[in-house]
């Protein structure tokens, strides 16, 4: 003879199976959140050290010419972005790195900056 369940216990163990498949897809996906979040914080880290090294090198141009350049903090972006934006030498540093000047037009460029406002 067969047993009859009763709907309490059937409905109970729907919601424990909905429990369990529901914490297997979340447990799921936070460890492929943090795998991915440990491959940002990765990437994030070579981004910053490939800035610095692009910094040191409008620094030691800036030591070359003898062109007084004070960067802003490294966590200051909208700082940096600015002085980029504003510094007839960086600026046309980065039109030279860019492209868009020779190397020739480049020296002239800094050179006539400098007649204009001589280092102090």
């Amino acid at each position: 003879m067969s047993k009859i369940i009763p709907y309490s216990t059937l409905v109970r163990q729907q919601h424990v199976n909905l429990l369990r498949h529901q914490n297997r897809e979340y447990r799921e996906r936070e460890d492929y959140l943090l795998s991915l979040r440990k491959l940002l914080f990765q990437v994030e880290a070579q981004m910053r050290q490939a800035e610095f090294q692009q910094l040191e090198v409008f620094r030691e141009m800036a030591a070359h010419f003898k062109v007084a350049l004070k960067f802003p903090d490294l966590g200051d972006r909208v700082g940096l972005q600015e002085i980029f934006a504003t510094n007839p030498f960086l600026v046309a540093l980065q039109e030279f790195f860019a492209g868009r000047l020779t190397a020739d037009e480049c020296c002239e460029k800094i050179l006539a900056l400098q007649e204009e406002s001589p280092a102090p």
